[in-house]
């Protein structure tokens, strides 16, 4: 059954909010704590459904879970007594991907299910095949699973080129390589703010790591890891999202603890392209609209253009713009001056929540499933809308609600608090009107 929500628009939303922790380091870094025989803690843990069912495959193969209910979680895996992840509840999302590094320096092999998750295009495991096979990690598909079986004898030192800078690969080969007495060069590394998150955490487990933040890594690995404790980070997707919520809502907000500059400057040199001001004050963020309103700018120094005045953002590898803050930016730019072409290369299916926001009133050409022209400012108009299966086409679509005074009615919520549990509250003490709607599977 369909989660449904009712949002009455055009309410600016003013207050404090605090961001998430980041989702994807925390389901990066829980399987880590399987190289280890030592407790690792993890502060500040996420309450999703990825969080619970890893916790929930650590238990079922053998390591011990504490968890305080107030975000405090401890592990300890001395008595971890398989490399297989269950397949029932490990086919049911991709985080399930991130135990094959562990596992096979733990064990010499890792067994898990091909993984599930949103529906974004193929999303195959080519990238981590790629990274294990080139250190003589073996793969073999085996019925619904995938078995890694590492090589008997290692070489003293590894130099692999990543065919692309895949987060979850590096992520991955990272925890491999912390675990096993070798020295491993990663080129082409994703440098994200959670793989940032990850290799920390490694370090302070007692891996020799060079290059964090960097493209370019060297992974010194060793068999017996300290305790260690972890903390995430704010997710920068998640302030992306409030930065644009402040300012289709022209509303005021600040975002607690969000001044990271190396989470957040590259993000605020485009927001500031639209006229969204954001002042830095201490530790936090305040966001409001510059004065004359929101505008696709072209004149501001350094905006892309395809074309003579048409402007144009496409995701990066980090440090460039996130693939997954590209959604919200339809919302952003159909609420501001001017035009801009909008590009997602990345993922097949990542433009397809087109329909449901023309259907509200956007005025926005599909050019072809990775490109969009959008054209504003528009007033959203609401109505009844069921969400893609993909967590940000619905942000973007729960934010397009917020902003002009209308009524819409949105199904599929259930795939947005996968990742933001907390959202309707979150938003509604900010003083956004939203109301839940018992579901009978229709709108």
């Amino acid at each position: 059954m369909q989660e449904v929500i009712r949002v009455t628009g055009g309410v600016k939303l003013r207050g404090e909010v605090r961001p998430i922790p980041n989702k994807n380091s925390i389901v990066a870094a829980l399987p880590a704590a399987l190289l280890s025989e030592m407790p690792v803690v993890f502060k500040e843990t996420p309450n999703t459904s990825d969080v619970a069912k890893i916790l929930e495959l650590m238990r079922l193969m053998g390591a011990e879970v504490e968890a305080d209910g107030k975000g405090e979680v401890k592990v300890c895996c001395k008595n971890l007594n398989t490399y297989k992840v269950d397949e029932k509840i490990g086919g049911q999302f991709r985080g399930s991907l991130m135990f094959v590094g562990p596992l096979l320096a733990r064990f010499g092999k890792a067994e898990v299910p091909m993984p599930g998750g949103c529906e974004l295009g193929m999303r195959s495991i080519e990238a981590h095949v790629d990274v294990f096979e080139k250190v003589g990690v073996k793969v073999e598909r085996v019925g619904a699973m995938v078995r890694f079986t590492a090589p008997r004898k290692l070489e003293k030192r590894y130099k692999v080129w990543q065919i692309e800078a895949s987060v979850t690969a590096t992520e991955n080969f990272a925890i491999y390589a912390a675990g096993v007495e070798a020295e491993f060069e990663l080129i082409d590394a994703a440098s994200e703010p959670h793989v940032t998150d990850v290799l920390n955490l490694l370090s302070d487990m007692g891996a020799k790591i060079s290059g964090v933040g960097s493209n370019h890594l060297i992974i010194g690995g060793v068999k017996k890891h300290k305790q260690a404790i972890f903390t995430p980070r704010p997710d920068f997707i998640d302030i992306c999202g409030l930065i644009v919520a402040a300012a289709v809502t022209d509303g005021k907000i600040k975002i607690l603890g969000a001044n990271i500059p190396d989470i957040v400057d590259g993000l605020i040199n485009w927001y500031e392209m639209f006229n969204v001001k954001i002042d830095r004050i201490g530790k936090d963020l305040v966001v409001s609209v510059g004065k004359g309103g929101l505008e696709v700018d072209v004149r501001k120094q350094g905006f892309p253009l395809a074309g003579a005045n048409l402007p144009k953002l496409y995701p990066r590898p980090w440090p460039g713009f996130p693939v997954d803050a590209i959604p919200p930016m339809a919302v952003l730019a159909s609420k501001s001056r001017g035009r801009l072409l909008l590009m997602n290369w990345m993922y097949e299916s990542g433009l397809d929540f087109v329909r449901e926001m023309n259907q509200m009133g956007a005025d926005i050409l599909m050019m072809d499933p990775a490109k969009i022209i959008i054209n504003g400012p528009v007033k959203f108009k609401g109505g009844n809308v069921t969400t893609p299966s993909v967590i940000q086409a619905c942000k973007a679509i729960f934010l397009a609600a917020l902003a002009d005074k209308a009524v819409t009615t949105i199904a599929g919520v259930e795939i947005l608090k996968r990742r933001y549990p907390s959202v309707i509250e979150t938003y509604t003490k900010l003083g956004a009107k939203i109301e839940e709607v018992i579901s009978s599977g229709k709108l």
